[in-house]
């Protein structure tokens, strides 16, 4: 209810307000009684209880307008809204009081509900309207602060540089936010959803109503915790978690809080989302400054999921990274030879470098990642040398290098592995080769061409290239593009020949671009296709564009 006092030094107009006024119907309630302007300062400025002030200009000790200016001056929190009762002979009272803030006036003359009530429904109004821009200004401003509150957590644990590009030590709103976290242990906590792969082999992501479901989770968990803390989101799937505890508490007693607080956390989010989480902790620390280096130890104890497993939570005294440089197990050279001629025995080469791999214990995706990116290179690399490309061996416009950086799991890395290796084997088996679709085959050959046409290319030699016989490829290419393979190459020549005569490039230079070494050859077949010769197609092409 609105809380209403009103301020008179006649008791008979106090009582008739209270009276007349069917105050309970307006959602009001007479709380207060004042005889003049004083007597109501008094309670206003202690109390700050009153919402609407209804105030007679004329009184003895303390007038309205001196009541009204001292609210003005003393920049109340929950100011009340005034209207003010006047007498005819009050109009420049009345001027001066909405000046110094009051919303409506009565006349004494007017004191009945005919005439009141709508002057008070429609401060009632004002006040309704005054509260939800405050309220809305209150949670605009705690959410300005949460986010300038995340962008600093964000910094200080991304960029070890942070504190010294942005001059924080300098910002007041900092050190005033910091100041919370002064005589407490900081314990930094990397929290990692343990999200699998999905059905076609490409890494899985936790989804919009997971991740609000999970920062709900945790922060309802963190509702039983006495000190400060700090939830962010730093990427998609992963969280940052700023624990604080008492200085004199003890390192043991320390890890049983910690331990205790994740178990909660980790088997109400399994329960309710069914999803594990991987955890790691760091080493506490007392100064923010610390707070860079502890966060990367937390992320990198989580990302020992990868080899380790998920459900998890990691210690600094229990585990460490395994930071050294793995060795290739994979004898590239050896195993897409194999590949290449059909021998099985290439199987043995991947299984035999994939188990060495998952014997490496105490592992990251990060540390592991140049050993895959290098045999993700070599399958890219072959597949080029035979005139293909990813899409013939993964059924995604995604770069493969971008699907190997995002799995969780080293498992499930090995086997998206396994079958994109065996796929790629079965593609260049021979016998497949030889039973290639004949529209396939052309297509493989025109892009080879495509990209050769400019140097001494034959046919026996693409023929070799596409592990085909010769009279094989020469009867397809004809079947499926009507035109023989000589004239499909001499016209791709002849058509880069005429884009590069319209610039100011010499004619020999020319020949030679295109792929012939004779610049009278090249003039001649040049003719025989544009009814012209270079130099004539170069004059025609200049007098054009004058």
């Amino acid at each position: 209810m609105f809380r209403v006092m009103i301020v008179d030094d006649e008791p008979l107009v106090r009582l008739a307000m209270g009276a007349i006024i069917p105050w309970g119907d307006l959602d009001c309630e007479v709380v207060a009684e004042a005889a003049d302007g004083y007597e109501a300062w008094q309670r206003i400025s202690v109390h700050q209880d009153v919402d609407l002030m209804i105030v007679d200009m004329s009184m003895p000790v303390m007038d309205a307008l001196t009541l009204l200016s001292k609210l003005q001056e003393a920049n109340l929190t929950n100011p009340p809204l005034s209207i003010v009762l006047s007498a005819y002979s009050d109009f420049d009272f009345v001027r001066k009081a909405f000046l110094l803030g009051a919303v409506d006036y009565i006349m004494k003359a007017d004191l009945d509900p005919e005439h009141i009530i709508p002057v008070i429904k429609k401060a009632i109004s004002q006040i309704q309207e005054k509260s939800i821009t405050a309220a809305n200004l209150i949670k605009s401003n705690s959410e300005s602060d949460l986010k300038q509150r995340e962008t600093w957590l964000r910094g200080l644990l991304c960029d070890k540089d942070y504190m010294y590009s942005h001059n924080l030590t300098q910002d007041d709103s900092f050190q005033k936010w910091m100041t919370q976290f002064v005589n407490f242990q900081h314990v930094m906590v990397s929290v990692m959803p343990d999200i699998p792969s999905t059905a076609a082999n490409l890494p899985g992501h936790a989804g919009m109503d997971h991740q609000d479901h999970l920062v709900k989770i945790i922060k309802q968990g963190m509702e039983i915790v006495k000190h400060p803390y700090e939830l962010l989101q730093v990427q998609e799937d992963e969280y940052a978690l700023l624990l604080c505890f008492e200085s004199s508490t003890s390192f043991l007693n320390l890890r049983g809080h910690v331990m205790e607080l994740l178990d909660s956390l980790r088997n109400t989010v399994k329960n309710f989302l069914n999803v594990s989480l991987s955890v790691g902790v760091a080493e506490s620390c007392t100064d923010w400054k610390n707070w860079h280096l502890r966060y990367s130890q937390a992320k990198g104890l989580a990302s020992l999921r990868f080899s380790e497993g998920p459900g998890r939570v990691y210690y600094p005294e229990t585990v460490s990274v395994n930071e050294k440089v793995l060795p290739t197990p994979f004898d590239y050279t050896v195993m897409m030879y194999l590949m290449e001629k059909g021998d099985g025995k290439w199987q043995q080469q991947l299984y035999t470098g994939l188990s060495q791999l998952s014997e490496m214990p105490n592992v990251t995706l990060e540390s592991s990642l140049p050993i895959y990116e290098e045999l993700i290179w070599n399958i890219g690399a072959l597949l080029h040398a035979k005139g293909m490309n990813w899409t013939h061996v993964i059924e995604t416009r995604r770069r493969p290098y971008e699907i190997v950086e995002q799995f969780t799991f080293r498992d499930d890395l090995h086997e998206w592995i396994e079958k994109l290796v065996f796929r790629l084997a079965d593609l260049l088996h021979p016998d497949k080769i030889r039973e290639e679709n004949p529209q396939r085959l052309v297509e493989r050959v025109k892009r080879y061409v495509e990209k050769h046409y400019c140097t001494a290319i034959t046919l026996g030699q693409v023929s070799e290239w596409a592990q085909v016989t010769e009279s094989h490829l020469s009867k397809q290419f004809v079947k499926e593009t009507g035109e023989h393979f000589i004239e499909y190459v001499t016209k791709l020549r002849i058509n880069e020949a005429t884009r590069l005569i319209e610039t100011e490039m010499k004619m020999y230079e020319i020949a030679v671009k295109v792929g012939y070494e004779n610049p009278e050859h090249f003039s001649r077949v040049f003719k025989k296709y544009r009814g012209m010769s270079p130099q004539k197609y170069r004059d025609n092409y200049s007098r054009k564009k004058e």
